[in-house]
């Protein structure tokens, strides 16, 4: 069975499965970005509230009205952009959390725009002042799909917008060890039936790019799971910001708005079309 993670596996291919589509991990993923009281799928609520506080302070609605949330899973920042005045679309491509998004809007009364859809084939217009890209899932792009990304939000901003987004720098694995293991499972996070689950952590030398790869064992059937995640340094995220036509650039800690000091696991980038 261990060949299943001993097997090579392309940079950035795809998995047969999605995470976000199982019919059992699915839930698991909308209750993680739920939880807010540690930084799972989402930040921690402490966090938000200060991340929320720099971004409204430093981009405020009346200067910058129309947002655009890419990735914006179950809606927790769109809503509170929402309740800052800003005019708000969503994106995320999980059903689930985008059905879970219109619900707390409709209950709440908030005039939020969800949309389910992958944003790398949508198109997102070009009427928006501010777009934001948070939790570091830029990582998870190939860097022709990353490029892609870029391209997508600089044509989807007026002129004089601002793009920002965080991502993970290399301070993150800097004590990666590439790790295999094996175990029966059942009634957890990856699985309700008992299964057989195999898992690895691998890196992918001179790209910083890391694959999370899983395969859930059962009798008749077969799940793969593979999870991307590359880091970034200052340099070589700008240089790409700046091939795609972005000028002016400011660099943060993180999403809080904390001065670069280079020793984060986190950069946040600001950069105006």
């Amino acid at each position: 069975m261990m060949e299943f993670i001993k097997k090579d596996v392309a940079i950035f291919s795809q998995s047969k499965d999605s995470i976000w589509l199982d019919v059992h991990l699915a839930p698991q993923m909308l209750a993680a970005h739920l939880d807010t009281e540690f930084d799972g799928a989402t930040r921690n609520a402490n966090y938000l509230d200060q991340s929320m506080k720099w971004l409204t302070q430093k981009f405020p609605a009346q200067d910058f009205p129309r947002l655009l949330d890419l990735g914006c899973g179950p809606g927790i920042y769109a809503e509170r952009f929402y309740q800052a005045g800003y005019r708000v679309k969503g994106i995320d491509f999980s059903s689930l959390s985008i059905d879970y998004a219109k619900r707390s809007a409709k209950e709440k009364g908030y005039v939020i725009d969800y949309q389910c859809g992958d944003y790398l084939n949508t198109d997102l217009g070009n009427e928006y002042d501010l777009i934001v890209l948070i939790y570091c899932d830029l990582g998870v792009f190939s860097p022709k799909d990353r490029q892609y990304v870029f391209e997508k939000a600089y044509g989807a901003l007026k002129k004089g917008g601002r793009f920002i987004f965080d991502v993970f720098t290399p301070k993150k694995y800097a004590d990666f060890e590439a790790t295999s293991d094996w175990k029966l499972e059942e009634n957890n996070f990856w699985t309700k039936d008992l299964c057989l689950h195999l898992s690895a952590q691998k890196d992918y030398s001179g790209t910083r790019t890391y694959l999370d790869q899983h395969y859930l064992i059962y009798p008749d059937l077969i799940k793969e799971f593979f999870i991307w995640e590359t880091v970034f340094n200052r340099e070589e995220v700008l240089a790409e910001l700046q091939a795609v036509g972005f000028t002016k650039n400011e660099v943060f800690d993180d999403i809080r708005g904390r001065s670069f000091t280079e020793d984060s696991e986190t950069i946040c980038f600001v950069v105006e079309k």
